[in-house]
C-alpha cells in the first residue's frame, strides 16, 4: 500500500509544478510578445488534456525562468 501512495502523492507533486512552470512560461510568452501571442490557456484540466510539443515548450520557459531566478539570487548572496 505504500507504494501506491507513494505514487500518488508523487503524481500530485508533478502535476502541480507542471502547472506552475506551464503557466509561468505563458505569462513570460504573453508579456514578452506585448500579448500578441494568443493562449489556449483555461485552467488546470486544459493543460493535463493537451500534451502537444507547444505545451512542452513553454513548460520548459516557465522552468528555465525559475532556474535563472535561483541562479541570480546565489549569484547576488555572493
Amino acid at each position: 500500500m505504500s507504494i501506491v501512495m507513494d505514487v500518488f502523492i508523487w503524481l500530485l507533486i508533478e502535476s502541480f509544478f507542471g502547472f506552475v512552470f506551464y503557466s509561468t512560461g505563458c505569462l513570460i510568452l504573453k508579456v514578452f510578445t506585448l500579448g500578441q501571442y494568443k493562449i489556449a490557456f483555461t485552467d488546470f484540466t486544459t493543460f493535463r488534456v493537451s500534451k502537444e510539443k507547444n505545451i512542452n515548450l513553454i513548460w520548459l520557459l516557465g522552468l528555465s525562468f525559475y532556474v535563472a531566478l535561483i541562479v541570480f539570487t546565489v549569484h547576488l548572496n555572493n
